[in-house]
């Protein structure tokens, strides 16, 4: 089997002899599938109208570009387990640890997965499936030209199983176009593109068999909208896309049914696009902003005083409608018109009020950061501990250092020394991740917290995790 070598971005990437990324998978050599399709279009003299050109070759090619590779290296803990242990006296045992030595310890070896992801925009946001990276420790991002790049995680939602990770890419990339949040065809054409096995940029073609499928988390109902499909979905398409014939995202692969055949599942585009349209604010990503709050779709919630928004005039109730000149219908279309924006840039808003069209240029400036400790405090009544000085039980999270009696939070079940590793849908590592999750919650909001408990069970220690829903005061 010939192997190809990866292009490399990075000088010290260069010296790795061997990529993590599919020591144990079946590689495809030579090109990626979009260099095959450029060769089939131009290499090999076949008429524009051949029947060879089907609708799902002009949509394959269209999106692989667009889709991405994805690879990760994570510590698995491996514990010691002696089968022979309850056969043995003290005698045998002291006999087998002088001639053997002592029995392992506990510890971890390097575990691989493998996984799709979907190409966001030019300059390297690439979305894809929280399964894929939970607990990674490394992960790498291997383009349609094979060229790698290390990536970091931005944002993730573990109970809807996406992420969203960015790379820093030497030129611009090509995103994936997004469908019409309700443009579906039951029945209709739908194709798979994803790297099952490690099989790189494989395509399945199926139909969509069904819409609205229930999925459920922990025995709870979540989520009532998934596609199903026939198309086959196998390990490693999970965060890949599902298409349309037009080469549109649809959905974002996510399961496949182990108990039957040719059974897959998908996180549709209309869930995918609200998430992002929260991920990818100025905000969260960099920590500046305008001054405003949006509330539902594109209409202004809230203007803040001293900020940009409020000397520019801008007030409660207006809507958006283009950012630089761009029509925007959506947060996700508004919030990745401004990706490329940073502290001092001016962005001029079309906004409509009373039948009126206004044109408002306003300058970006600092958040201010809200105390994560503060908020907490105040509107759920627990205090945070200094994560630094415990051993988390869990990848993430902050200590719960105290609780107020009669607090919410007292009132919801929860109790000093666990660790709350989510608010609301923000993963918490540090206490401005807590105050980013808190800064807009009202009194009456609920608030999800997932608490993790380490535990002591004989010579185990077990972490045990619960969610709470906690009513904001």
């Amino acid at each position: 089997m010939i192997k190809k070598r990866s292009k490399t971005v990075k000088n010290d990437q260069k010296t790795q002899k061997k990529s993590f990324f599919c020591q144990k998978c079946v590689k495809i050599p030579i090109f990626g599938l979009f260099f095959i399709f450029l060769t089939i279009f131009s290499g090999h003299g076949l008429e524009p109208d051949s029947p060879r050109f089907s609708p799902v070759v002009k949509a394959v090619a269209k999106a692989v570009p667009g889709v991405v590779n994805i690879g990760t290296e994570k510590l698995v803990q491996v514990r010691y387990t002696d089968p022979f242990l309850s056969l043995r006296g003290d005698l045998l045992d002291r006999f087998f640890s002088d001639f053997f030595g002592p029995p392992p310890l506990p510890g971890y070896r390097i575990g691989h997965s493998l996984g799709s992801g979907i190409i966001l925009d030019p300059w390297g946001y690439i979305l894809t499936n929280y399964h894929v990276l939970e607990r990674a420790s490394r992960i790498a991002v291997i383009l349609s030209d094979e060229t790698r790049y290390d990536a970091r995680i931005v944002a993730g939602d573990e109970v809807a199983d996406l992420a969203l990770i960015k790379i820093d890419p030497l030129r611009p990339l090509t995103a994936l176009e997004f469908a019409d949040d309700d443009d579906l065809l039951l029945g209709e054409t739908v194709i798979v593109l994803g790297n099952p096995f490690g099989l790189t940029h494989t395509v399945s073609v199926g139909v969509l068999s069904a819409m609205n499928r229930t999925a459920q988390y922990k025995g709870r109902e979540l989520y009532s909208d998934i596609l199903q499909t026939d198309a086959a979905v196998n390990p490693g398409s999970s965060g890949g896309p599902l298409l349309n014939l037009d080469g549109e995202l649809i959905g974002v692969n996510v399961a496949v049914y182990q108990e039957a055949q040719n059974i897959g599942f998908a996180i549709p585009v209309k869930r995918v696009r609200a998430l992002l349209g929260e991920w990818l604010s100025p905000e969260r990503l960099k920590n500046i902003w305008l001054g405003f709050d949006l509330g539902d779709g594109l209409t202004i919630s809230e203007v803040y005083e001293k900020t940009p928004a409020a000397a520019g005039g801008l007030l409660a109730g207006d809507v958006i409608s283009a950012v630089d000149g761009r029509p925007v219908r959506t947060k996700y279309e508004f919030n990745k018109a401004l990706l490329r924006k940073e502290l001092g840039d001016f962005v001029r808003l079309t906004v409509a009020r009373a039948e009126k069209s206004l044109d408002v240029e306003l300058a970006f400036e600092d958040r201010p950061k809200p105390s994560g400790r503060d908020l907490s405090a105040r509107r759920l009544g627990l205090v945070f501990g200094d994560p630094g000085a415990q051993q988390s039980p869990y990848p993430m999270g902050l200590p719960v250092e105290r609780v107020e009696e009669g607090g919410p939070a007292a009132q919801a079940g929860l109790r000093p020394g666990s660790w709350i590793s989510r608010i609301n849908r923000t993963e918490i590592r540090t206490l401005d991740d807590a105050g980013a999750a808190l800064q807009n919650v009202k009194t009456g909001d609920p608030v999800g917290l997932v608490a993790v408990k380490l535990e002591e069970q004989g010579a185990f220690m077990v972490s045990q995790r619960s969610t709470l829903s906690v009513q904001a005061r």
